[in-house]
């Protein structure tokens, strides 16, 4: 991937890809996981059990941080080149923060997902820490729980072999984090994306989801969780379901966060989401600190433009 800007790079002479592909963000990517089945626990129980793992959804928040910073660069060499490049700007901030609560919203079941998610709660706690006040502190340890006070990978092996092993263990992290255009196994699926695609990110950016359908669709999953909750005898299906449920759920509430509100109903819809998730007293409070993580990264878009209403600004 072109991730590094050459010192004679200018936007206005970058190739553009004349080609439209779709594109999905990592939370509406986890829609096309749910599975048809003759009941809607079944199916989000098979959903909890066949998430996608943590470290690719590291290396695409990482890949389209690198294409924002890079865009920065290129924008200070020309800046009347903003107007034309903005909503590319937007399109890889909301990938970028698609990914990145992603990682913090599907649980890891494998020591790479646990590398991954810590490796990002560490850079998140560190930035907020640097650049935040103390509610963005509190707002990040929140979102993150708790963490090891070592890293995991710093501890040191022992033996030969067990160097070996840690080598080729970060050899293939870091090598997974290291993605190239292109891989994807299906059109459609998330995947990372460059400059050099910006007819397609615009198109993205262009083409926001329905923030009151999300908030719909939230609500009917989070009555069926707590319909589930209320049972007798809970299965270990029922249990599946339920987180299932609250990681679709939410997935779905964060979109609504993280995409500006273009109109009254927009905001509507923001403001009624926000309400929602913090009635949810019984759900776990990282789900609570995610949504307004991404809240306020939708506002931060919001802001830069008139064409978008701030919900601060008017609730």
């Amino acid at each position: 991937m072109n991730t590094k800007t050459r010192r004679d790079e200018l936007l206005s002479t970058i190739a553009i890809d004349p080609n439209r592909y779709p594109v999905t963000d990592d939370l509406a990517g986890l829609e096309e996981l749910v599975p048809a089945a003759p009941s809607e626990a079944e199916s989000l129980a098979i959903f909890r059990n066949q998430l996608p793992g943590l470290l690719e959804i590291r290396g695409r928040g990482q890949a389209h941080t690198e294409q924002v910073r890079r865009l920065i660069l290129l924008l200070a060499r020309e800046k009347g080149q903003v107007e034309r490049w903005i909503n590319v700007a937007n399109a890889l901030t909301i990938l970028t923060n698609a990914s990145n609560l992603a990682l913090l919203l599907l649980p890891d079941r494998s020591a790479d997902d646990v590398w991954a998610r810590e490796q990002f709660g560490r850079n998140l706690l560190r930035h907020a820490r640097r650049n935040g006040d103390g509610e963005d502190i509190a707002l990040a340890r929140r979102a993150v729980g708790d963490l090891p006070q070592r890293p995991a990978h710093l501890a040191l092996p022992t033996s030969a072999n067990a160097v070996a092993e840690m080598i080729e263990t970060m050899a293939r992290r870091v090598g997974a984090l290291q993605l190239k255009p292109g891989d994807v196994t299906e059109a459609g699926a998330p995947r990372a994306w460059t400059l050099e695609q910006a007819g397609s990110l615009k198109a993205y950016f262009a083409a926001a989801p329905d923030l009151g359908e999300l908030l719909d669709g939230a609500r009917h999953l989070l009555a069926l969780v707590d319909e589930l909750r209320r049972g007798d005898q809970p299965t270990g299906m029922d249990d599946a379901a339920i987180e299932g449920g609250l990681i679709l759920a939410y997935a779905r509430l964060l979109r609504v966060a993280l995409w500006p509100a273009r109109n009254a109903t927009d905001v509507a819809a923001k403001i009624a989401a926000r309400d929602l998730v913090r009635s949810r007293d019984a759900d776990p409070d990282r789900l609570g600190a995610l949504w307004e993580i991404a809240f306020g990264q939708g506002e931060t878009v919001a802001g830069q433009s008139t064409r978008f209403l701030n919900i601060d600004e008017i609730d």
